[in-house]
């Protein structure tokens, strides 16, 4: 085929084409009611003003024909009715297709349609494997679809086929190749007219992800794909909220999340409000609400955790938020309590409220169950360390100091074991601790350390043979440590006395680390809070205000606490800790964990981890540790601030949402 020739170019040639049958304006345009000269019926043209068997070519003479002039060379024909078709009053010269369906052709206009289902490209095909179902776009909605829309089929009936876009790609309309030189030049010259979107087929491969029907008594319900579409049904944008909420079984209520999302813009329907928003399930409807089967915010640096954080955890604050503990003797719901590690002194800002906020901005909180305002119930408590000071400037909390009692170490051996301790020195830690204990002498570190540096203790254990030499005299020199002895024991309440304070159900607890200069004092102050959850909480003789009380810990920079075992008593604190994981259902213990690098989250406690809320990350171990399907792994990259996906298989099919811009409470 000759480029002339290609109605994907829109060019006309000037050169002779020979035999060809004389063509109007009209067909010379494209269009595509072609207007043909019967040359057997008239093989002589006569018309007023033109010269007889004209040497013109033919078709530049027919193209110069008007209208009029044709119609006085056939008086005996009528154009509107020979030449451009049958006219309105003339009967078809055939019979109604009888087998046809006019439910689906009335389902709604073609102005709302993004396009056809087809089968002029692959077969129409449904298996339990998988589906091959291929739509047309038509060129005025292409630029509306992209990776991950969803859109409905509708049946013959009220069902309806929900569906995702998985697949986009353009194929040639036309027999031509526009991989070449010649196109190429023609299309980059500034004469040349653009490529016509009619010139190409858009494809959209759609993703069945369920059927949507109404039950008997109306409700909308969903079950799997087990249905074809016909060949030509409209595929149809979602509309109605509630299509896309039982069409990704997301909850109506429960705790907020965000908006769902595409590519980073919202999802718009008909209704009002005109977003979708995502709920976390917080009922007892389907078992435990799933915060006690525990979350995971993961990102870069500068992506938005502590923000979205923020808004999260307000909500689980709600006045009306309660939940059950199957120990409590009276069974009664109760707030929980949200007790928070805090490396950067910023949640303590729940105390107060978000100043910046409009009444627009409340309005629409309100509109979606958005709670939002400080939670004057907030209360920062304070670790004494010596040396250092806690500013406390940054809200107008309440703040109580304590200090760690070395009594705690009794039952927790590792919280003094340095992380380089061999095995052999970790049973002769234990070993040492266990007689110190059962000692008439006053339980401090100050006491322990003086008790195995005496000569006599020494003696006691190696001359014995209890201990061998080179492992007590490690264990004396990796516990003979100053940073010990800022933080143990220290000129404040203990922590031991203030629990009913501490796990109030209503109260925000949050324990602050940033003032504190050394790492290993931080770690050592945050292990020791977690641990006395933990203990207390699978214990069956554990502390009241403990046992009775809902408690959601939020860990931030999660992977320092939880990281891999690498030691003994590394790996004592995961197996603890993922005790926790696995029990927290029943004991009402949720975790709550914020961290950049979730690769490095032990996988026995991360494979307890139901939701997982994942916004930017750029490192490829991070991302394949979180083990999301292909299509939204390569999407996290791309994230921008305030997008994220949400993976949560008993929540709902995973999704792409889009956070609140505003902080309910004061973030700066």
């Amino acid at each position: 085929m000759k480029y002339e020739d290609a109605d994907i170019l829109a060019f006309v040639s000037e050169r002779s084409k020979k035999n060809q049958t004389p063509q109007t304006n009209l067909e010379a345009e494209g269009n595509s009611d072609l207007m043909k000269i019967p040359e057997e019926k008239y093989p002589e043209i006569k018309i007023k003003g033109r010269v007889e068997n004209s040497s013109e070519d033919d078709s530049n003479l027919a193209l110069r024909l008007t209208p009029e002039e044709l119609q006085a060379s056939f008086p005996e024909t009528s154009l509107e009715s020979s030449v451009f078709g049958n006219s309105e009053k003339e009967e078809l010269p055939f019979e109604a297709f009888t087998g046809y369906d006019e439910d689906v052709s009335k389902i709604s206009s073609p102005s709302e349609a993004f396009g056809i289902v087809t089968t002029g490209i692959e077969p129409l095909e449904i298996t339990p494997s998988g589906a091959v179902i291929t739509g047309y776009i038509t060129s005025s909605r292409r630029s509306e679809i992209r990776l991950g829309t969803y859109v409905v089929v509708p049946y013959e009936s009220e069902e309806k086929l929900f569906s995702r876009v998985g697949k986009l790609q353009y194929r040639q309309e036309f027999v031509v190749d526009d991989a070449t030189e010649i196109h190429s030049r023609r299309m980059l010259s500034a004469r040349a007219s653009p490529i016509n979107e009619a010139d190409y087929k858009f494809l959209a491969c759609l993703d069945p992800l369920c059927i949507l029907y109404r039950k008997t008594d109306g409700t909308l319900t969903r079950r799997m794909a087990d249905r074809i579409p016909r060949p030509n049904t409209p595929i149809l944008p979602v509309t109605d909220r509630l299509e896309v909420q039982t069409g990704l079984n997301i909850p109506e209520e429960g705790i907020f999340l965000g908006h769902l999302s595409v590519g980073g813009e919202l999802v718009k329907t008909h209704s009002e409000p005109e977003t979708v928003a995502y709920y976390l399930r917080n009922d007892y409807s389907m078992g435990d609400p799933l915060i006690f089967r525990h979350m995971l915010i993961c990102g870069s640096t500068g992506t938005g955790k502590t923000f979205l954080s923020k808004n999260i955890l307000r909500q689980f604050m709600a006045e009306n938020n309660r939940y059950r503990l199957r120990s409590s003797p009276d069974k009664a719901r109760k707030n929980p309590c949200l007790v928070i590690m805090d490396p950067q002194d910023e949640y303590s800002q729940i105390f107060e409220d978000n100043e910046t906020l409009t009444e627009s901005d409340k309005f629409g909180f309100e509109s979606e169950n958005v709670t939002y305002g400080r939670v004057q119930s907030t209360k920062a408590f304070v670790a004494k360390v010596e040396g250092q000071k806690y500013p406390g400037d940054k809200s107008r909390a309440e703040q109580i100091e304590f200090t760690i009692p070395f009594s705690l170490v009794e039952y927790n051996s590792w919280l003094i074991a340095a992380a380089g301790m061999s095995e052999l020195q970790f049973i002769g830690l234990e070993v040492l601790l266990g007689d110190f204990f059962k000692s008439g002498t006053p339980h401090t570190y100050k006491n322990f350390l003086a008790h195995i540096e005496s000569e006599g203790t020494r003696s006691h254990y190696v001359d014995s043979g209890k201990l061998h030499e080179s492992s007590y005299d490690g264990v004396v020199r990796r516990v003979n440590s100053r940073f010990f002895s800022k933080v143990f024991d220290q000129d404040a309440t203990p922590i031991t006395d203030i629990l009913d304070k501490i796990f109030k159900p209503g109260q925000i607890s949050v324990f602050p680390t940033e003032y504190i200069s050394s790492p290993r004092i931080r770690d050592l102050i945050v292990l020791t809070i977690m641990s006395h959850i933990v203990d207390n909480k699978l214990s069956t003789m554990g502390n009241d205000a403990i046992k009775e009380t809902p408690i959601i810990l939020a860990l931030d920079e999660a992977h320092r606490y939880l990281s891999k075992a690498s030691g003994e008593h590394a790996r004592l604190i995961i197996s603890r800790f993922a005790d926790a994981a696995r029990q927290g259902r029943k004991e009402g213990l949720g975790l709550f964990l914020i961290t950049q690098d979730p690769q490095d989250i032990d996988d026995t406690v991360f494979k307890q981890v139901n939701t997982k809320l994942i916004l930017n990350l750029n490192n490829d171990a991070a991302i394949t540790s979180l083990k999301v399907p292909k299509e939204y792994e390569r999407r996290i990259p791309y994230l921008k601030k305030g997008q994220m996906i949400i993976h949560s298989p008993d929540n709902s099919d995973i999704v792409e949402i889009v956070g609140l811009s505003n902080c309910v409470v004061r973030h700066r």
